[in-house]
């Protein structure tokens, strides 16, 4: 390949050489024009080929925190941090809307905005309570009270 793109390669490099490089390629003879060829290419070096440098950012100092903090969901929680951590909330619902594909998009009174995420149906209206849940492998879950079905959902603001 490296034969094929030599032409290619002087030309972009010495402009001159072109005028050669087609002298050469018009001997009919193929011991002749191989010879050409070859006076042409050990005459002419290429230029070597430049080095780049590699990037390298600045590293700022971490903090203790941030390095204490660094891949913390891989350890086990304690007993006292499970219980800690909250894992599902009530919600009423203030405005419903549907997407293009018929997902909810849900605004609590608090503010929060959440969009489902799966295409499955569950009929909800302005005004019902309805807990949120954590699930497993970060999935995040909408039930209605009293209700066996859930839709899962993600949050948007």
């Amino acid at each position: 390949i490296s034969g094929l793109a030599l032409p290619f390669i002087v030309q972009a490099k010495a402009p001159h050489l072109a005028a050669e490089i087609n002298t050469c390629s018009q001997i009919s003879q193929d011991q002749a024009r191989l010879t050409c060829f070859d006076a042409l290419t050990q005459s002419k070096t290429l230029p070597a080929e430049t080095t780049s440098k590699a990037v390298t950012s600045e590293k700022l100092p971490l903090t203790e925190q941030q390095i204490d903090e660094f891949a913390k969901g891989h350890v086990e929680k304690s007993k006292e941090e499970l219980a800690k951590e909250i894992n599902s909330i009530t919600l009423t619902i203030s405005e419903l809307t549907k997407t293009l594909r018929g997902q909810w998009k849900i605004v609590f009174e608090n503010g929060q905005k959440w969009q489902q995420k799966d295409g499955q149906k569950l009929k909800l209206q302005v005004g019902l309570k309805v807990s949120i849940t954590k699930g497993a492998l970060g999935a995040v879950y909408l039930k209605k009270e009293h209700s066996n079905k859930r839709i899962k959902v993600k949050r948007l603001k």
